[in-house]
C-alpha cells in the first residue's frame, strides 16, 4: 500500500513564485548594496520623523524612501533646454 504524503497549505514549498516575498521570505535575487540600505533607511526614519512617528506608515515610508534614492538626486535643467519636451511657461517659444 502506497503511502500518499499531505502538503501543508502553509509550508514553503506551496508557495508560488508570485508569493515568494511572503512572511519571512526571501527572494534570493533580491540583494541591495548595505551601503544603498542604510541610506534608504536613514531616509525611511526622516519620512518617519516628518509624521512625527505615527505608526501604520512604515512600508509606504520605506517605499518612498527607495523611489527617492534610486532616482538620485533631483536635477536642474535650464528652460531651453532642447532635449525638454513638455511645454512649459519658461519654454514656450
Amino acid at each position: 500500500m502506497a503511502t500518499q504524503s499531505v502538503q501543508r497549505p502553509d509550508a514553503p514549498e506551496s508557495k508560488s513564485d508570485a508569493s515568494a516575498s511572503g512572511p519571512g521570505i526571501t527572494p534570493t535575487s533580491a540583494s541591495m548594496p548595505p551601503e544603498q540600505h542604510a541610506r534608504i533607511a536613514r531616509r525611511a526614519y526622516e519620512l518617519a520623523a516628518q509624521r512625527d512617528f505615527r505608526p501604520g506608515h512604515e512600508l509606504e515610508d520605506w517605499l518612498q524612501a527607495e523611489r527617492e534614492i534610486e532616482a538620485g538626486p533631483a536635477r536642474s535643467t535650464p528652460p531651453d533646454n532642447p532635449f525638454d519636451t513638455v511645454k512649459t511657461s519658461s519654454n514656450e517659444d
